[in-house]
């Protein structure tokens, strides 16, 4: 695990002590919803993680690994490597 997974880790765990995890969450779900072009369905990012942030992340994850993601190594990989090209799913 590399020093900045282990810093995003901390910060959202003392967000969860004060129970607003869900809306650092939420900014890395805007995130990917533009860099894959995947439409912001049922509802708004912050509104799927407020009212079910397991759900919401395990969405997220299941979007990468489809993607040729590995979620498990974190941001390693090449900066400029094109992700595959796949028409939106996550919300379906």
């Amino acid at each position: 695990m590399n020093a900045a997974c282990a810093v995003q880790g901390c910060v959202y765990g003392l967000l969860m002590t004060i129970t607003c995890h869900w809306l650092y969450s939420c900014m890395y779900r805007e995130k990917m919803r533009s860099k894959f072009g995947l439409p912001a369905e049922p509802c708004c990012d912050c509104c799927v993680h407020f009212c079910c942030d397991p759900c919401a992340l395990c969405q997220e994850h299941a979007e990468l690994k489809a993607r040729g993601f590995d979620p498990s190594r974190g941001w390693i990989g090449p900066p400029n490597a094109p992700p595959p090209h796949m028409p939106p799913t996550m919300f379906r």
